[in-house]
């Protein structure tokens, strides 16, 4: 019964931290509709290196013990969504309603939209086997988020250069996703 309870306030103080940290995270642009100039896709390298402190990357991971590893999973797949989704509205919809873009860079945000939606399908998946204890299925699916999150990296890097917004955001993703592999791979082991 004890056990319980502290994981379920491991849960609940993970998941906290992780719902406060996307409004602190992200530095958006006001909500008008007229992109600013770090994140429209004609902006030049100087100007995008002035808008650098788009996202901060959280410097210390979390760490849990070998039997926490479904808590920890949950509350960092679900966090991540949450960030995934606000990242999706904040930034690629938002790009995506400028009449002028071109084609190509249209493709390219459409494409990051869908998957990202993909990689947060699989980090419900991911979260749905770590409770059921099949950490190889786990492994599979947080593996699949973070090809998925690669496919917009590539996309993004080929469209808009050292975008800091798709940049931060990716590396924080990957960051996430690779703390979740190191623990669900030493539970298999």
């Amino acid at each position: 019964m004890a056990l319980q309870t502290q994981t379920m306030l491991l849960v609940i103080a993970i998941s906290f931290f992780l719902s406060i940290l996307p409004s602190k995270a992200y530095d958006y642009p006001s909500t008008s509709l007229s992109p600013s100039p770090s994140l429209d896709s004609s902006s030049d390298s100087s100007s995008v290196s002035s808008s650098s402190q788009i996202f901060d990357i959280p410097t210390k991971p979390l760490v849990a013990k070998a039997s926490d590893i479904p808590s920890f999973v949950k509350a960092s797949m679900v966090g991540t969504m949450t960030k995934t989704e606000e990242f999706i509205k904040n930034v690629i919809d938002k790009r995506l309603a400028n009449k002028d873009m071109d084609s190509y860079h249209k493709d390219c945000l459409e494409t990051c939209k869908e998957v990202y939606e993909d990689a947060m399908d699989s980090m419900t998946k991911a979260t749905e086997d770590v409770n059921l204890g099949n950490y190889f299925k786990a492994n599979v699916d947080i593996s699949a988020m973070t090809s998925f999150i690669e496919t917009c990296k590539d996309c993004a890097a080929e469209m808009y250069g050292d975008d800091p917004a798709f940049q931060k955001f990716q590396n924080w993703a990957e960051g996430i996703a690779s703390d979740c592999l190191d623990k669900v791979a030493g539970a298999r082991s």
